[in-house]
């Protein structure tokens, strides 16, 4: 006699810490933009309780950070140019940083591609 096991519980409640997980990560991020306080993965880790790693992983999590970042730096940037009344400054940090970000998005579509032609240059040598 062979028994089913029952592991419903376990899934549901594994489950449910993840959406805890998701929820708290999503609230610290909102908090830290009303606040108005530097967004990076330390610091939204640090809010809301869960490890570098986790918002690494969660790719959705891991843009989004990305992106408040880069608008923050943005942000800086612009108020130091206005700040000092030298607008060449502030221009040329924007550059750079939109330079920059075309980079690690040149460099993502890289490994991507590199990626499926290992993948086809696989198929076509079981072909042989």
């Amino acid at each position: 006699m062979t028994w089913k096991r029952n592991i419903e519980g376990m899934k549901g409640h594994a489950k449910r810490r993840a959406q805890e997980t998701h929820e708290r990560v999503d609230q610290a991020i909102t908090t830290l933009v009303r606040e108005h306080k530097p967004i990076n993965f330390n610091t939204v880790a640090t809010a809301a309780g869960v490890t570098k790693s986790y918002l690494y992983t969660q790719l959705d999590f891991r843009k989004r950070i990305e992106v408040l970042r880069q608008q923050e730096q943005e942000r800086m940037i612009r108020q130091r140019g206005v700040l000092s009344g030298g607008k060449t400054n502030a221009s040329r940090d924007l550059v750079i940083l939109a330079k920059d970000r075309r980079i690690k998005e040149l460099e993502v579509e890289n490994r991507q591609l590199k990626k499926e032609l290992q993948v086809a240059l696989g198929k076509v040598y079981d072909k042989l």
